[in-house]
């Protein structure tokens, strides 16, 4: 037994020499052919081990890395900061609002800069301090009230508060009942108070922060947007003023003399707003020259309103001159356009704005019409006698006894 198990390793070992000899053979063949010898495809059930490389983080890049990413947020808000103090200061793309700002007695720099920006007519009150102390305006405020513009730069707002070297002038102007924009305007420059055009444009573009104002339709066919609220009075205004600190005024003033607790009430329940209500007390203001009058011309209009079946059209005289005298004899290239939805001859209802700036007793009799079945009106011009009617019949007689036509007939 022990003989046959010496006999096996016997022939074990020549098995394995043999075999580590062939390799060697195959390999040395391989190499004499110049051929690179290809590795043995793995058994199926063998795993193929994954290599995992190890992320390698540096700390030093890493800081670098967030030491850029800071300097560029830095940059990024600095530079954002200089846009808004530059924009802010030269009052680019800003809206066009008047704001009242009281300014005391010797204020410094940066006390009426934080008054400006309370106000909210800048952001940075801080920087119109330092800038004002530059330009060498500190100390040099007038105390008292001033209407600024939110599009103004810092430098305008500063001129406009500076301390006048010499005394200055005031002068008294009446604003006649029924006077429009226009004729407004050329009596304010005509008495050294503001000039003609800088009024003008104040007029169209400018809010002035009164609630009233949002009764105002945003109408381009509204040819002036503060006609029929510059009220009619007696004013006292300082020569050379600015066109915002006088229109200013005249707002104040038809706010606190037409919109009384007892007309707003009236207002409310009359059917029709604000701004409806002034542009019909403006045809009745150029129309009739009494309050007794108003009243029964008032009924005409209240009547045809109420009857747009059969009375589409006002007809009244007033807002055809408008359209003729103020509107096509402007330069707006929409002219036309305005001049016929004015003009209640050709368009119908109300027109789409005051033609004048009526006074109280006009109002009034806009929302407290005489109680007639009168549809028609005339006047003879040289009596200025008023004949009234219900129908055309008895209204071209009275046009003829007006002596506004040869016969009854025309």
């Amino acid at each position: 037994m022990d003989e046959n198990n010496k006999n096996h390793r016997r022939e074990e070992k020549p098995y394995i020499e043999t075999a580590a000899f062939d390799e060697e053979k195959e390999e040395t063949v391989d190499s004499l052919n110049g051929k690179e010898r290809q590795p043995q495809t793995p058994p199926s059930g063998s795993r193929k081990k994954k290599i995992v490389r190890k992320r390698v983080y540096h700390a030093g890049k890493l800081k670098a890395l967030i030491y850029i990413g800071a300097v560029l947020v830095i940059c990024v808000v600095l530079s954002s900061f200089a846009l808004n103090a530059i924009t802010d200061m030269l009052a680019i793309s800003k809206p066009d609002t008047a704001i009242s700002v009281t300014i005391p007695a010797n204020a410094t720099s940066a006390q009426v800069g934080e008054i400006l920006e309370e106000a909210g007519l800048i952001r940075y009150g801080w920087l119109f301090g330092y800038i004002s102390d530059y330009e060498g305006y500190d100390g040099r405020y007038q105390f008292g009230t001033h209407v600024l513009n939110t599009n103004m730069g810092y430098t305008t707002m500063m001129k406009e508060m500076e301390i006048s070297d010499s005394v200055r002038e005031t002068v008294t102007v009446t604003i006649p009942e029924g006077y429009c924009i226009g004729q407004i305007a050329a009596l304010l420059e005509g008495n050294g108070v503001c000039e003609e055009s800088e009024f003008l444009k104040a007029i169209n573009g400018t809010s002035y922060g009164f609630s009233f104002e949002d009764s105002i339709p945003n109408d381009d066919e509204i040819f002036y947007r503060l006609e029929g609220y510059i009220f009619p009075d007696t004013y006292e205004f300082y020569k050379g003023d600015s066109a915002l600190n006088v229109i200013k005024r005249f707002l104040q003033t038809f706010e606190d003399k037409v919109l009384t607790p007892e007309t707003v009430s009236a207002i409310n329940q009359s059917g029709y707003t604000l701004h409806e209500v002034i542009t019909l007390a403006s045809i009745i203001q150029a129309e009739a020259p009494n309050v007794e009058e108003m009243l029964k011309v008032s009924s005409v209009y209240h009547n045809r309103l109420n009857d747009k079946l059969n009375f589409p059209r006002l007809q009244a005289d007033p807002t055809r001159d408008y359209a003729n005298e103020q509107i096509l004899e402007s330069n707006r290239t929409d002219a036309d356009i305005i001049a016929d939805a004015y003009d209640t001859y050709q368009a119908e209802g109300l027109p789409p704005g005051p033609i004048n700036n009526p006074g109280v007793d006009a109002i009034n009799a806009a929302l407290n019409p005489a109680d007639t079945d009168y549809y028609y009106f005339c006047t003879n011009l040289e009596t200025q006698e008023f004949y009234y009617a219900s129908t055309l019949e008895e209204h071209n007689q009275n046009v003829y006894k007006a002596g506004l036509r040869q016969s009854a007939f025309e």
